[in-house]
C-alpha cells in the first residue's frame, strides 16, 4: 500500500499529502530496506512525531500538561479516580511492527538503531506482536549509557533498561485504557515504570508521600494517569529534578534559551513552597553550584583552548547497527567523534565524544573581549 493511501484512511487528500511533502512538513526516510515517513509539522490528524508505513500509521505521541501545585492541580483536574507511576528520567520512544521488524521510534519519528539493536534485551518482542498485532509499545530508554540525555535515575547503574508506560495500537490516536494496559504487560512480563497504584483527589496527603519518596531516593517525579479518558494525563516533577535538569545543562547555558532555566526554578521555588514551606540555606548552595559551576568549568576549558565536550559510551548487539548509529547521529547534526569501539562480552562498547563548537566559540569570543549587545 502506498503511504498516501494509508493517509486516505484519515482524511488526508492524496493532494494535501503531496504538498505536505514539498513543503518538508513530511520527510520520507528509509532504514534497513523500510520506507516511512515522519511528521515534522501536523498535518489534518497527524501531529508532529507521527509515523506513517505501509503497515498503518503510528500516531504522535502527545505533550502531557504539567502542574506545579500538588493539590490544587489535582483537585481541578479530576473529579474520578487516577493511577500514579514514576515519570522515569529518560528519552520517550515508540515501539512497532512495521514490514516484520520490530523498529524503536524516536519522539521525533527517527528510527533510533541503538534503540532498536537493544529493545530485544528488555522485550520478548516475537510474542508481544505476534499475539498483539498493530500494537505500539511506548515507553522510555533510561540509563547512564545513552545517546541522548546525561540524566537517568538513580537506581539505574550503567549501560540502559527500559520501562513501558502505555500502549497504543496502529491506525488509532487513542491510547489502550490503563487497566487493560496494566494486564498486557503482567501478561508478557513487559518491564514497566513503577506503578503506585489508584488514588482520588481527596487522598492528597498520601501523594505527598509518593513525591517525598521520590525526591529523596533522587527520580524525576511522577505521572497521574486518569481512568476516565476525558480527564487529562499530567505529569510533576520534584525539587531535585529540577536541580538536576539546571546542573547537567547549564554546561552549554550559553546556547541555551533562558527559559529553560527560569521554568526550572520556578518549579523549584512552587515544590518548596508547598512540601517544605520554608527557604532552607542548602537550598541556595545547591542552585548556585548547579547554574554557576558547570558553566565556570567550560569556560576555563575555554580559556585553555580545550574543546569542550560530552563523553557517553553505548553497548551494541550487532556491529552493523554502529554504523548506522553514526549516520543517524550525523542526520540529526549532531559533531561527535568515535573515540573507540571493543567488543567486552556479548556486546560491542562504543564511546563517543559529543563536541559542543557553539558553546566553546561563544565563549571564546567572550575572554577575547568582543564586544556583544544583550
Amino acid at each position: 500500500m502506498q503511504m498516501h493511501d494509508v493517509v486516505k484512511q484519515i482524511g488526508i487528500s492524496e493532494s494535501m499529502w503531496h504538498e505536505s511533502m514539498e513543503r518538508h512538513n513530511v520527510v520520507c526516510e528509509e532504514f534497513d530496506g523500510i520506507s516511512y515517513c515522519r511528521v515534522t509539522k501536523k498535518i489534518g490528524a497527524l501531529g508532529r512525531g507521527a509515523i506513517v508505513t505501509e503497515d498503518g500509521i503510528i500516531f504522535d505521541f502527545p505533550r502531557i500538561a504539567r502542574i506545579l501545585h500538588l493539590e490544587h492541580g489535582i483537585r481541578n483536574a479530576y473529579t474520578q479516580p487516577f493511577y500514579i507511576e514514576e515519570k522515569v528520567d529518560g528519552y520517550n520512544v515508540r515501539i512497532a511492527r512495521v514490514r516484520g521488524r520490530v523498529l524503536v521510534f524516536s519522539r521525533g519519528a527517527y528510527i533510533c538503531p541503538f534503540s532498536t539493536d537493544r529493545i530485544v534485551d528488555f522485550l520478548d518482542v516475537k510474542k508481544i506482536f505476534d499475539d498483539n498485532p498493530g500494537l505500539v509499545v511506548c515507553g522510555e530508554f533510561a540509563g547512564p549509557d545513552n545517546p541522548y540525555n546525561t540524566e537517568h535515575p538513580p537506581y539505574v547503574k550503567e549501560d540502559v533498561r527500559f520501562f513501558a508506560f502505555d500502549l497504543m495500537m496502529m491506525n488509532k490516536p487513542r491510547k489502550i485504557p490503563v487497566d487493560e494496559r496494566y494486564r498486557i504487560f503482567d501478561t508478557y512480563r513487559i518491564p514497566t515504570v513503577r506503578r503506585f497504584g489508584q488514588f482520588s483527589a481527596s487522598d492528597i496527603s498520601a501523594l505527598k508521600e509518593v513525591v517525598k519518596e521520590l525526591d529523596e531516593t533522587g527520580c524525576e517525579g511522577m505521572m497521574m494517569k486518569p481512568v476516565n479518558p476525558a480527564e487529562k494525563i499530567l505529569k510533576y516533577v520534584t525539587l531535585g529534578s529540577c536541580l538536576r535538569d539546571i546542573h547537567v545543562t547549564a554546561p552549554l547555558m550559553a546556547e541555551m534559551a533562558s527559559e529553560f532555566f527560569t521554568h526550572r526554578i520556578i518549579r523549584a521555588a512552587m515544590f518548596i513552597h508547598e512540601h517544605a514551606h520554608i527557604l532552607q540555606p542548602e537550598v541556595f548552595t545547591q542552585l548556585g553550584e548547579a547554574l554557576l559551576k558547570p558553566i565556570y568549568e567550560n569556560v576555563a576549558k575555554a580559556a585553555r583552548s580545550e574543546v569542550i565536550d560530552e563523553k557517553f559510551l553505548l553497548r551494541f548487539r550487532e556491529e552493523k547497527n554502529i554504523q548506522r548509529m553514526i549516520e543517524h547521529l550525523y542526520k540529526c547534526k549532531v559533531k561527535f567523534e568515535v573515540l573507540s569501539k571493543n567488543k567486552i562480552g556479548d556486546y560491542w562498547h562504543v564511546k563517543f565524544a559529543r563536541k559542543c563548537y557553539a558553546t566553546y566559540q561563544i565563549l571564546q569570543k567572550h575572554l577575547e573581549g568582543t564586544t556583544h549587545v544583550d
